[in-house]
């Protein structure tokens, strides 16, 4: 029998799929709006239309994005496994149906060819970072919403899992791909996919920012005769538990503790400032965690 969900499981739901849904939103505003009325190609499903779109004389670009989206889908059902797809499937669906919106409803396109002006290089350079800002905080907000963009990332999980690379290095070399293949296959116009690089660029800065800094926790190894406060200090006022850790000092092998207290980039400060006020001349170390798991942080799944 089925559990009912606890109604902080379906707060939980609501959210991540808000989060993936305004994701979705700005990731489309970034093709449609900056993107595709200057031909700038900043890598994914968007780049790959915009050059389908120079040899075509009817608007295929939501049209390309919507064919390849089901079928990378399709595929990463197939091998990426039904986890993957299914974290995949709210944008696969979102993404291209808010693309479609906006290259089909007036509004929204004589916005776009009043922000790309007369096509000079300044419009263009323009065009471009704000794009790669919408594109950082739609694939930023879709990771915070538990999900995935899918489109190219189905085939860079694929390159990752039967390659020793990351899928860091190959998201690089797909998109870089698609650039350089948009400066063979679109001539004249290489400033456009040169901002494309850069758009591509300002993009990683802001998953980076975003996504990573909101995720990031800390350790911090305190070495102190006031060990007990800071650690009751750690519990009481931070909410985080402290571990006691006796060590015997390499020097004089005299019997010290350590108190590791592991917790939330935003309580640096505060207990950075606490332990300064009660012992100025405490050994503290501090860590950037990659990921914590267990209570009060990530769930485990």
């Amino acid at each position: 029998m089925l559990k009912k969900p606890t109604k902080i499981q379906v707060f939980s739901f609501i959210c991540n799929n808000a989060l993936v849904l305004i994701g979705a939103f700005f990731l489309a505003i970034a093709s449609s709006i900056f993107l595709v009325k200057l031909n700038i190609v900043a890598g994914g499903l968007s780049g790959i239309a915009i050059i389908v779109q120079h040899y075509v004389d009817f608007p295929v670009i939501d049209i390309v994005v919507w064919s390849l989206s089901a079928a990378l889908w399709i595929v990463g059902w197939f091998t990426c496994g039904k986890e993957f797809s299914l974290r995949t499937l709210l944008s696969t669906l979102a993404y291209p149906g808010f693309l479609t919106l906006m290259m089909r409803v007036d509004y929204f396109q004589n916005i776009a060819t009043q922000i790309a002006g007369d096509g000079s290089t300044g419009n263009i350079l323009i065009c471009g970072l704000f794009a790669g800002v919408f594109i950082g905080a739609g694939v930023a907000l879709t990771f915070l919403g538990k999900g995935s963009t899918g489109g190219v990332d189905v085939i860079i999980y694929i390159l990752a899992k039967h390659t020793k690379l990351k899928e860091s290095i190959w998201s690089f070399i797909v998109d870089g791909s698609i650039i350089v293949l948009s400066m063979i296959l679109i001539p004249h116009q290489w400033i456009n996919s040169l901002v494309g690089i850069i758009s591509a660029f300002i993009a990683s800065l802001m998953i980076d920012f975003i996504y990573n800094s909101n995720i990031s926790s800390y350790q911090a190894d305190v070495i102190s005769d006031h060990w007990e406060e800071i650690s009751r200090f750690a519990q009481d006022v931070l909410g985080r538990g402290a571990t006691i850790i006796h060590a015997e000092g390499g020097y004089k092998g005299e019997a010290r503790i350590i108190v590791r207290i592991v917790f939330e980039k935003r309580q640096f400060d505060k207990l950075r400032k606490y332990i300064a006020s009660v012992d100025p001349k405490a050994f503290v170390t501090y860590t950037q965690t990659k990921a914590v798991y267990g209570e009060g942080f990530t769930e485990h799944k």
